[in-house]
């Protein structure tokens, strides 16, 4: 052979070496869909100067709409821009601006995208119980919603090192993965509001991170398998993939290059340490004990061998790390090592339920408790599953027609149909920080979850008096002559706390009105001066100056709460003519009291004797002697939120235990808000806390005075004489309704409800009766979807479905306490196979 013959030779290697590298180069070394056969339905949509790896205050949104603050762009590296990927199926119902306002969105697990899920919930794969969950007429049905399946951040047909990057790709985190997602959403899919968020194991991480993000975007959230915290806080959860990490960059090749091994070949590429990273993850997914029934021959196959003795050891973990890449699988590990969002659930506005598994290795059912315990008014679904992590595939369906279950996606469709006008005023309801007690507490440091108005007159009572009050009063529909909407809040409430049921109001088209009653909320400030004795008509008589004579509201319907259902009750017998309806929640007014009270053993005192009702000097003088106005005044923070909550302290252990009576079963958005308000006032002003105190317990003999058993025309007797429709409501474990202190009384059935509805049954005014399970006084804060809907139902179309899951299941078996449900053993010797996972 001749030198130039062997030159040339050498000269034409070289050159196919050099182009086969430059095609090894320029091609992706990933694809773009997990599963093949679906990656037609996959559409991709690009981000222009997307800064991923910077800084989220979410405080401050404006700040990250293009990603956080200081973070790094793809084009400033020399790269294209942000790209991310979604199928999306279903009905797409849109607003007049055709803007889509029904989107259900399923984020993808670790190693999955929107085609795998696709194939798991859309066509019903084995794992997850060979049914679909997606679909016309399933659990998330695509006959009401319009269901978009997003790929995460960092893989498959989104954005990711593979692409081209390498290890220069930004680290990025679970804000960018959700902001990058939100952005499609709003900007190329035109979503004006999420119904619902969901996803399994990762997905159901990006599930709370949705609901931190954008509170006000998302009705409901479903996080399946998620993790609030995978940095430190979760040791096992973070040792365990910082192995799966630590086996990846253990691969020579990854050692040889430092993870830079992009210009070698694909079969090059450090794919043994990846399968072994899915070797060491793949152990800790099933339960040990399921694992223990396995033979070795099913076993094998996922086990890493560097020199494997035989053709199918390691078999299943070497095909699978091919198709992944090791940076992008490092990049993702990553993330999840300082991720923590504990510190911000309480942002989370959305109905939220959690369903977890309870012998997930990867992911700690305690976590999860503790997580729910940290979402306002969270729900927890749990069960065990012999294949631990996997379980969370098909625990919807195995799940369906779990009451619980039921009444969450009840809500979530109810929180839909609520969606068809934007409250624009609303603002997010809170007290703040660092209370100055020389300040007012009302006005400076609580708000309220839309403007506090003052009428340009104050309102009047009948002898003359005047009082400042502070109301809101929204609409946010287009009808010129709206139905309205009145709510007048409780003893010791205010009307800020029932902003839940205002917001859907508002968003179903009724205008709504919410006073405070003098002395109360934010009309305490302004009359502060004025006395706290008062007469239940004289408040009504400032509330009817208020909405009828200047607001100019003729007719409306009136809830009413607690001591707020009897103002309306006595209010609809004044004024007739003004009431449309009544909705009573947990009324007071629907029994009768004797005038002297047993105080202590063998003594009475004239608790409600005639002549008080504006005598504050006189009423103190009396009810003195029963100290609970000075008790009410020296609760601390610890006795407050004990109460609130139904738990007492042993002063001498502090030990806490149940106790029968409080205000939340539920620790929703608006118990919060009660709860702060009440804390709040204990280091705010002192005159402003002792008129609420003041008043708080004056208001006992408000209600009674109007009750009392020697007079024939007591507010008990003539409540027959009412002609509108009445809603009323109870919560089954309702704890102070009836009064056995002051009547004898203690069956609320027997007692309160049956005599007031055949009564009213008799007088030919039967009202719509519906008792909501596992709830107390506050059914508004204990069920803040299902009671707000009801009302507005009994607004809009005169009826309520007094029915529920719960209530079904509980007349049918009995409050019988289930023990903890197991999920069936998936068939086959192999239940994730067909999984890229």
């Amino acid at each position: 052979m001749s030198g130039r013959s062997a030159l040339k030779r050498c000269f034409v290697g070289l050159l196919l070496l050099l182009v086969g590298t430059a095609l090894a180069v320029a091609q992706p070394f990933t694809r773009r869909s997990s599963q093949m056969q679906h990656d037609g339905l996959k559409k991709t949509y690009e981000i222009a100067n997307f800064r991923l790896g910077g800084k989220y205050d979410l405080a401050n949104p404006s700040k990250w709409e293009n990603g956080g603050e200081g973070g790094v762009t793809l084009e400033s590296l020399g790269a294209g821009k942000l790209r991310t990927g979604y199928i999306a199926i279903g009905n797409a119902r849109r607003n007049a601006a055709g803007e889509i306002t029904n989107a259900v969105v399923i984020n993808s697990y670790y190693s999955g995208d929107s085609t795998d899920m696709y194939e798991q919930w859309v066509k019903g794969a084995a794992l997850s119980g060979g049914v679909p969950i997606i679909g016309p007429g399933r659990p998330i049905d695509t006959d009401r919603y319009y269901v978009i399946m997003v790929d995460p951040l960092g893989t498959w047909g989104a954005s990711k090192p593979s692409d081209g990057l390498g290890i220069k790709f930004p680290q990025y985190s679970y804000y960018d993965m959700v902001q990058a997602n939100y952005r499609l959403l709003r900007d190329e899919l035109k979503v004006a509001r999420v119904a619902l968020v969901t996803g399994v194991s990762m997905g159901g991480t990006q599930t709370y991170v949705w609901g931190v993000m954008h509170p006000e975007y998302i009705g409901a959230l479903m996080p399946i398998g998620g993790t609030t915290q995978s940095d430190g806080e979760d040791p096992v959860g973070n040792w365990t993939f910082q192995m799966m990490t630590a086996a990846i960059e253990g691969d020579p090749v990854w050692q040889a290059t430092k993870g830079d091994y992009y210009k070698l070949p694909k079969e090059k590429h450090p794919v043994p340490g990846v399968a072994f990273g899915w070797s060491i993850l793949g152990m800790t997914g099933y339960d040990f004990a399921y694992r223990t029934t396995q033979n070795w021959a099913a076993v094998q196959p996922e086990i890493f061998y560097w020199d494997a003795p035989n053709e199918k050891a390691g078999l299943n973990v070497t095909n699978r790390a091919k198709i992944y890449d090791a940076v992008d699988l490092v990049w993702r590990n990553r993330v999840g090592e300082t991720h923590n969002v504990n510190p911000y659930l309480g942002r989370i506005q959305a109905r939220t339920l959690v369903m977890h598994i309870t012998n997930d290795l990867w992911l700690n059912f305690k976590l999860a408790q503790k997580a729910v315990d940290r979402v306002p008014g969270a729900d927890l679904i749990a069960q065990e599953s012999p294949v631990a992590h996997y379980g969370v595939f098909p625990i919807i369906n195995q799940r369906k027609n779990d009451p619980k279950f039921v009444a969450f996606m009840d809500d979530v469709a109810a929180l839909d149909r609520a969606g068809t006008f934007v409250d624009k005023n609303y603002r997010v309801p809170g007290v703040a920080g660092n209370i100055d007690p020389s300040k007012s507490f009302w006005k400076d440091f609580v708000t309220y979850p839309y403007p506090v108005k003052y009428a340009n007159a104050n309102a009047k009572d009948k002898i003359g008096n005047t009082w400042q009050i502070g109301y809101m009063d929204e609409y946010a529909g287009t009808d010129r002559d709206p139905k309205v909407l009145v709510i007048i809040h409780g003893k010791g409430a205010f009307g800020g706390h029932y902003g839940n049921i205002m917001q859907y109001a508002l968003r179903s088209g009724l205008r709504v009105i919410v006073p405070d009653l003098p002395n109360y909320g934010m009309s305490g400030p302004g009359n502060l001066d004025k006395s706290p004795a008062r007469t239940m008509q004289d408040m009504r008589e400032v509330i009817y100056d208020l909405v009828v004579n200047q607001l100019g509201v003729k007719k409306a319907y009136y809830l009413g709460h607690s001591l707020g259902g009897q103002f309306v009750t006595g209010y609809a017998l004044t004024w007739p003519d003004a009431v449309q309806g009544l909705a009573l929640e947990a009324p007071s007014g629907l029994e009768e009291y004797p005038r002297d009270i047993t105080i202590a053993k063998d003594k009475k005192a004239p608790l409600f004797q005639p002549g008080l009702g504006r005598d504050f000097d006189k009423w103190k003088q009396i009810w003195d002697q029963t100290s609970i106005l000075a008790a009410e005044k020296a609760r601390d923070e610890q006795s407050i939120r004990d109460f609130f909550y139904f738990k007492k302290r042993d002063p001498d252990t502090g030990v806490v235990s149940a106790a029968k009576s409080g205000y939340f079963f539920s620790d929703s958005e608006y118990a919060r808000f009660h709860t702060e308000q009440r804390v709040g006032l204990t280091k705010g002003n002192p005159k402003e806390l002792e008129q609420w105190c003041n008043v708080f317990i004056f208001d006992i003999y408000t209600i009674g005075a109007e009750l009392q058993q020697d007079d024939p025309k007591n507010l008990y007797e003539r409540v027959t004489q009412i002609k509108a429709p009445i809603f009323l409501a109870f919560g089954d474990k309702e704890p102070f309704i009836p009064t056995p202190a002051f009547n004898g009384l203690t069956d609320l059935g027997r007692d309160v409800i049956t005599p007031f509805m055949t009564r009213m049954t008799n007088a030919g005014n039967r009202p719509i009766l519906k008792i909501y399970p596992e709830t107390g006084h506050f059914i508004h804060t204990d069920n803040p979807v299902e009671y707000s809907a009801d009302v507005v139902d009994f607004v809009t179309k005169g009826t309520v479905d007094t029915s529920s899951p719960l209530g079904t299941d509980r007349m049918i078996k009995g409050s019988v306490v289930s023990a903890l449900p197991v999920a069936p053993t998936p068939p086959g010797a192999a239940p994730t196979a067909g999984l890229n996972k």
